[in-house]
């Protein structure tokens, strides 16, 4: 199999989109336009007439290229409209240019792990949204219906007229603070990403208000053929004291169930959030994490 380079500025977008959209239960995050707003640079390998494709996210520091997994991205690795076998994910890892020498990458459900470096499962939970809603519910756990329960004697209203701007602002002040590493490029990030989702029609805003009409729950939602994705929720302290983010899934559940997609968590290897994203009868799933270190042996402890 002939694996070939491509610079950013050399990939066919609409080729390399149509593999992205029509690979096997992959998710969106390797659509061009994504990539672009979530990374400063990125190459692809490609195979035949963009038949499979993997994006390389780049960094560089002190004059030396490494890959990276970006904000807002759970999930890349290999994408095709065929299985990708362990011998394909390994040739796929040989074909990453030798100037990358540090890789930290997460591949998607499909992928299986390379023969090469060291990989670890990640967890993520999936609620298959087939049934009716009301076979849905009977699903939920006891801490999330008394959630919803409580949610809706408070009158809380779901709401979809939200800008862009408001939505960055909400997530900034709420979620920001509690994710490591999250700095200021990421909120214009998040804005971008969302103009670029709502343009091409992906993605849309959610949130809950309360009586007040204050915004106390919010989320963007990455609308694919096959699935929701729980992008980027946030909750202020009331919104979290009222059941605002389990009312505004329910409200997800209950609007998309009966369809042939699934409602994609994100996660998460963080027991409390697990529980609370299980709550909803979501099923775990689980995602290889790949590191491969091949800097020189001085540099090496600094990626430990």
């Amino acid at each position: 199999m002939q694996i070939k380079l491509e610079r950013r500025e050399e990939i066919d977008d609409k080729r390399w989109n149509g593999c992205v959209h029509f690979a096997l239960g992959s998710p969106p995050y390797a659509y061009t336009w994504y990539l672009d707003n979530v990374c400063e640079d990125w190459v692809g390998l490609v195979v035949g007439n963009y038949k499979i494709v993997m994006p390389i996210v780049l960094g560089k520091k002190f004059g030396i290229h490494y890959n990276y997994q970006p904000f807002f991205t759970q999930q890349l690795g290999i994408y095709s409209d065929l299985p990708i076998s362990k011998e394909t994910s390994t040739q796929f890892f040989n074909a990453i240019p030798s100037w990358v020498k540090y890789i930290d990458m997460s591949l998607n459900e499909s992928n299986f792990a390379p023969e090469i470096g060291q990989s670890t499962q990640r967890i993520n939970y999936l609620l298959d949204l087939k049934p009716t809603y009301a076979e849905l519910r009977e699903q939920y756990s006891g801490n999330v219906l008394r959630k919803v329960k409580k949610a809706s004697k408070e009158d809380l209203v779901v709401s979809k007229q939200i800008s862009p701007e408001a939505f960055a602002d909400f997530y900034r002040k709420h979620t920001g603070p509690k994710v490591k590493g999250f700095k200021n490029k990421h909120y214009y990030s998040i804005l971008r990403l969302v103009y670029k989702a709502i343009h091409y029609n992906m993605g849309f805003i959610i949130g809950v208000n309360n009586q007040q009409n204050e915004l106390i729950a919010a989320n963007f939602i990455i609308s694919h053929p096959q699935r929701l994705i729980n992008l980027l929720p946030a909750s202020s302290a009331s919104g979290n004291k009222s059941g605002a983010m389990a009312f505004l899934i329910d409200h997800l559940i209950e609007t998309n169930s009966g369809q042939y997609k699934y409602l994609d968590f994100e996660g998460s290897m963080l027991k409390g959030v697990a529980n609370f994203y299980k709550g909803f009868g979501a099923k775990k799933t689980s995602y290889y994490h790949i590191k491969l270190n091949l800097l020189p042996k001085f540099l090496r402890i600094l990626k430990r």
